[in-house]
């Protein structure tokens, strides 16, 4: 396996940023859909990396049948599919085995450590790292106060920001003006041309 490694203040690659986008594709996920099945983990037919949108029901497929957090509460651990609902905190960690969704303004103060996807909403925040079995998204705005490690693909959309470094057995792409404040790794990285890493960038593919 060939590995390659680069140390770079600003890392500015040609080309426009990658579209990037969550939906279900082939006949496993459409199957899922028919059946108002939620998220699978190990789902090959997910990726941040696939699509010029974002599917609403990415990562959860029925959001009625996940976990509500709707007011501010303490640390979570629980099997199911858990979504912060938008401005609400939760002080403390969350632990699933399922996937995660935090909506706009939401927060975790903690860390966040998933078996399948995480998916941050605009302007949301966790603040201490995430750890995810599948893939892990951040969208307009929303911040990472440490690590992220994925099992598959990492998404950081325009002017998301993670201060540490990200980890992923998958892809990673960075759009505009997206920040990581340490290393990337990941099968790929890709980044748009105001996107910044201040640390090594490594691609494992």
């Amino acid at each position: 396996m060939v590995r390659k490694s680069t140390r770079r203040r600003m890392l500015q690659l040609a080309g426009t940023a990658v579209a990037a986008g969550f939906v279900a594709s082939g006949a496993g996920a459409q199957s899922d859909e028919d059946e108002g099945n939620g998220s699978e983990s190990g789902d090959d037919d997910y990726s941040p990396l696939d699509d010029d949108e974002i599917d609403d029901s990415w990562p959860i497929e029925n959001r009625d049948d996940a976990m509500a957090v709707e007011e501010d509460e303490g640390e979570i651990d629980t099997d199911d599919d858990v979504v912060i609902a938008e401005d609400v905190e939760l002080d403390g960690d969350l632990t699933t085995e399922g996937s995660v969704v935090l909506e706009r303004d939401a927060e975790v103060d903690g860390h966040v450590d998933a078996g399948e996807h995480v998916l941050l909403e605009e302007d949301a925040e966790v603040d201490d790292g995430i750890e995810a079995g599948e893939h892990v998204a951040l969208e307009h705005d929303a911040s990472v106060d440490g690590d992220v490690e994925a099992g598959g693909d990492v998404l950081l959309r325009e002017d998301a920001e993670v201060d540490g470094s990200i980890d992923a057995d998958g892809d990673v792409v960075l759009e505009t003006d997206a920040e990581v404040d340490g290393d990337v790794t990941g099968q790929s990285v890709e980044l748009a041309d105001t996107a910044e890493v201040d640390g090594d960038v490594e691609e494992t593919g």
